[in-house]
């Protein structure tokens, strides 16, 4: 004799085929692949919060002076390596320019030197170097500035060269908060999660 509820059970998922077919599916992947989706999915949370993080500029037309891109590539670029951390970091510039309506000529020009700050990140904040996390954001945005500003310096344009200025002034000093305030716990929660 069948009980009613395990009846009942059944006929539910016979009814639902698909969707119970999914979930083992998806149970399976979690139980052979945990390491890779929960990589993913941080590099999702981190990529969306890089990527949104210069939507103001949607409203204000002024270069992306605060932007957490620095901050999660260097955390990416430490936890993953730095071929993850550059691949993530070429997506995340792309995204971050699309989301903000700010795609220009220009934007390729940010990828490079970004992707430089990502293989170089590791060899900061390993191998003994000792750098605090801010320090290690002055050093990442200095990197970063280093290599990309000169595409402005180089111009005739006075207006481009006043934009370069004014965003090394106030991207690197406000990098180092970023990574003295938010760099240290989210650090570790990657320690604790990655």
């Amino acid at each position: 004799m069948v009980k009613a509820w395990l009846g009942s059970l059944y006929g539910v998922l016979a009814k639902h085929k698909r969707y119970v077919t999914l979930g083992l599916i998806w149970i399976a992947l979690l139980v052979l692949f945990t390491a890779e989706i929960k990589a993913f999915a941080i590099l999702i949370v981190l990529g969306l919060a890089a990527t949104f993080s210069t939507f103001y500029k949607r409203v204000f037309q002024a270069p992306p002076v605060f932007e957490l891109t620095t901050l999660t590539t260097v955390a990416v670029s430490v936890f993953y390596g730095p071929v993850i951390g550059a691949v993530y970091t070429l997506i995340v510039t792309i995204t971050m320019e699309i989301a903000a309506q700010a795609l220009d000529p220009f934007s390729i020009t940010y990828i490079f030197p970004r992707m430089a700050m990502a293989f170089a990140a590791p060899l900061l904040y390993a191998n003994g170097a000792g750098f605090s996390l801010p320090v290690l954001g002055l050093l990442a945005s200095g990197i970063y500035n280093m290599l990309q500003q000169p595409v402005y310096w180089l111009l005739t344009d006075p207006e481009k060269r006043i934009k370069a200025l004014y965003f090394s002034s106030l991207n690197i000093p406000l990098n180092w908060l970023i990574f003295k305030f938010l760099g240290g716990p989210l650090f570790e929660i990657l320690k604790a999660i990655a």
